[in-house]
């Protein structure tokens, strides 16, 4: 398991440990408590689990972890949202987009499967994003064999984060095909719901649903009139775990529970958070996008999923409600909310 610390893998670490699964774990700094003592705290993990250090710009520190393994699960790799010098993605130009977001990640990618091939595995389980199955023209139902995003076009419009999903697909495939390895790709939705560890409160998405919560902070000004792909981190957990334990699946993955259009999303966020933490509604007249429509066949020949969206925004929550280390954060000031509401 590259990338034992973050959401998706600590779920994934767990549901292995679960089914009884012997698990290596690789993280950056095994010095860090704050993430190796839950991950230990995990049932199972005292007998089961061993964590190790490596690091994608070092990779011979793989070949220790790699040892013994019969398969790899390649969840170490977040997208890059800033460029070193603090400069968001959306504001780079090509170049530097490129550089600085893109093939970071595709270098990343390719020294996992590479050394993953060195060590004698011939299965993997890749996460990416439904970034990588946006085609120019949207189909009325997306199928994941046939709809693929342009990479150079992603590249032309900034959209350097969808475009590391992209490359790093693009790449993977071809070393697996070069190899002979079995590659699933599971191309993740949002996902939400409770953590593992309590650092996964700061991620980048449950950080913001945090912050609504505990700051009256808002996520959005207006509510989108887009929609949302989202998937339970239990759920992705378990479509990783069928992935591996099927060797007659290979290729790509919707890993989606459904698309729910913002204003359905922020119907169930509000539930849990201070109202002026709520962005406005959308004008009366404004043209509402229906929800993406997925084929889910291929999905459903791994497994089913069991959480809805009501259980993704309930289950975080509750969680975040249950964290010890932040009940102390439950008194807001008023003039720090009326400023976030009105800015």
């Amino acid at each position: 398991m590259a990338g034992i610390s973050g959401l998706a893998g600590a779920h994934i670490a767990r549901a292995a440990l679960a089914q009884g699964w012997r698990v290596t774990g690789t993280m950056r700094d095994l010095s860090d408590a704050n993430k190796t003592k839950p991950l230990m705290a995990m049932p199972g993990a005292h007998e089961r689990l061993r964590l190790a250090a490596a690091d994608t710009d070092h990779p011979e520190s793989f070949v220790e972890a790699l040892n013994g393994a019969d398969a790899l699960v390649i969840a170490c790799l977040p997208s890059i949202r800033n460029a070193p010098d603090g400069r968001p993605a959306a504001e780079l130009d090509y170049k530097s987009g490129l550089s600085h977001c893109v093939a970071p990640a595709q270098s990343a990618c390719c020294t996992l499967i590479e050394a993953a091939y060195r060590s004698g595995l011939s299965d993997i389980v890749l996460l990416s994003s439904t970034a990588s199955a946006e085609p120019e023209t949207a189909p009325t139902i997306k199928n994941e064999l046939w709809h693929h995003s342009d990479l150079e076009s992603q590249l032309r419009q900034g959209k350097f984060i969808a475009a590391q999903k992209t490359a790093m697909e693009l790449a993977a495939t071809r070393l697996a095909e070069e190899h002979g390895l079995r590659l699933v790709i599971l191309l993740s939705g949002m996902i939400v719901g409770p953590g593992v560890l309590p650092y996964h409160q700061n991620g980048h998405i449950l950080g913001r649903l945090r912050n609504m919560a505990r700051k009256a902070q808002p996520w959005h000004h207006g509510t989108p009139t887009g929609s949302m792909s989202m998937i339970h981190p239990q759920d992705l957990a378990t479509l990783c775990m069928a992935a591996l334990e099927n060797s007659k699946a290979d290729g790509r993955y919707f890993a989606v529970t459904n698309s729910w259009s913002w204003q359905q999303i922020y119907d169930e966020i509000a539930q849990f958070v201070p109202e002026v933490a709520l962005p406005e509604p959308a004008p009366k007249g404004t043209e509402i996008a229906p929800p993406t429509r997925f084929d889910f066949t291929r999905r459903n020949s791994l497994a089913s999923m069991h959480y809805d969206l009501t259980d993704l925004i309930s289950g975080y929550f509750l969680w975040l409600d249950g964290l010890s280390d932040i009940k102390a954060d439950t008194t807001l000031e008023p003039k720090a909310a009326s400023a976030q509401a009105n800015a």
